[in-house]
């Protein structure tokens, strides 16, 4: 301030000592003058509040990496209302978020979990909101989905929408939800028997009747039941009632359904009448059942394909399981693969690991290794572990390196604890 102030002095003794000609040009260097000392001291604010926020960062990035999150969300707290604008306090709402919920796991009032999750859950939204551009964003929507499904779980219904919300972006997108992330995808949605979609508007009340003593029926005498509804499915009635038929339909273990669900996967018009079809060809034992789902695969698109690496995975049989290894040894389609060696993973374990090592190694497709990462590390045992280290040391790319340290970070294993600790130190 002294300094700015001696500046525009002598420039204004300048000014009066110059003649009418020269003072114009004297005023414009006192304009330019205290316009630049202003700039300088603004950039000096900015510098020095930028290094008291990097500090108060650090300070509660460390108890973050010691678990003394109790500390860390009050840094983070701090952090956020301070410096709201700067990167540091932007970053501050990921990692109070974070910290709130780690916090919230290690209480043992049932209340007091919920509501600091709740408030995890509100700082996460904020950094969404307001600073949609910030890099941790993509970060916060993965942890803002797993503190969902807790709360959902817990009974606060109102948090499902964010669960809702993700199902519906990974049936828009080409790829598996969240798989365009630097950290791991959420699990692809365990598969659940297919619900007749909400009509768009209300089968007559007679229809709606005829359907429940048809359920009714079905369970008490097939015989009766089953030829009524394979006309319902076969005919060209309603999209809403024929689905509802076909739902009925697949829900029994009688062998005589089985050659009707191959029609329908195989030749129906409706792409979701398919899908449903081969999801309980999926459920059933028969022979007959998988034949026809490997037969259908070799000429599926991209989209069915995924449906139908769920019904082999589903079936168990060694055949099924024998076509999901040759599907993520050979296909084409990068997504097709990492849906195929996720659920390889899943169904085999660590028998599964050759496979799944060998693709990552053979492999430049990024998604696919991030897919092979997710299934060697459901695996969760020591083999699992030492193999994601192994990776790890040897790995250059980042985001895949970062991937795998969030694995081993969801492990209790010591030796993974022992590795991301040489991590830190480093």
């Amino acid at each position: 301030m002294i300094k700015k102030t001696r500046i525009v002095l002598l420039v204004l003794a300048l000014f009066l000592a110059a003649g009418s000609t020269g003072k114009a040009a004297v005023w414009t260097l006192i304009q330019d003058s205290v316009q630049a000392a202003e700039q300088a001291g603004k950039k000096a604010r900015q510098t020095e509040q930028e290094a008291r926020a990097r500090a108060l960062y650090e300070a509660a990035k460390k108890n973050v990496y010691s678990k003394t999150y109790e500390a860390a969300i009050a840094q983070f707290n701090d952090l956020a209302a301070k410096y709201a604008a700067s990167a540091y306090g932007q970053e501050a709402l990921y990692w109070l978020g974070y910290s709130l919920d780690k916090q919230a796991a290690s209480l043992g009032d049932v209340k007091q979990r919920l509501e600091m999750q709740q408030a995890a859950m509100e700082h996460l939204e904020t950094l969404m909101k307001d600073f949609p551009a910030n890099a941790w964003v993509k970060d916060a929507k993965i942890l803002q989905l797993q503190i969902a499904e807790e709360l959902v779980r817990a009974g606060l219904g109102k948090y499902r929408r964010y669960i809702d919300q993700s199902v519906q972006e990974a049936l828009e997108s080409s790829l598996p939800v969240l798989e365009q992330f630097a950290v791991p995808p959420v699990l692809p949605i365990p598969p659940e028997p297919p619900v007749p979609s909400i009509p768009s508007k209300p089968l007559d009340p007679e229809t709606e009747l005829k359907l429940v003593a048809l359920d009714a029926l079905m369970s008490m005498d097939e015989e009766k039941a089953f030829p009524i509804l394979e006309k319902m499915i076969l005919s060209g009635q309603s999209p809403e009632l024929r689905e509802k038929a076909l739902f009925i339909l697949g829900q029994s273990d009688a062998a005589k359904v089985v050659p009707v669900l191959i029609q329908i996967a195989e030749k129906d018009a409706s792409p979701k009448m398919r899908k449903s079809a081969i999801f309980w060809l999926g459920q059933r034992d028969e022979e007959q059942a998988l034949a026809a789902l490997i037969k259908i695969f070799e000429t599926a698109d991209a989209e069915t394909k995924t449906v139908l690496l769920m019904a082999f995975a589903e079936n168990k049989n060694p055949k099924g399981i024998a076509k999901i290894t040759e599907i993520a040894k050979t296909e084409k389609d990068p997504e097709v693969r990492a849906r195929a060696l996720f659920w390889l993973g899943e169904t085999e374990g660590e028998k599964a690991f050759p496979v799944l090592l060998e693709s990552y190694r053979t492999t430049d497709n990024v998604q696919i290794k991030k897919q092979i990462i997710m299934a060697l590390a459901q695996s969760q045992g020591p083999k699992a572990v030492s193999t994601l280290i192994d990776l790890a040391k040897k790995e250059t790319n980042f985001d895949l390196k970062k991937q795998i340290v969030f694995w081993l970070g969801q492990s209790d294993s010591p030796e993974a604890a022992k590795f991301l600790q040489e991590l830190i130190d480093k």
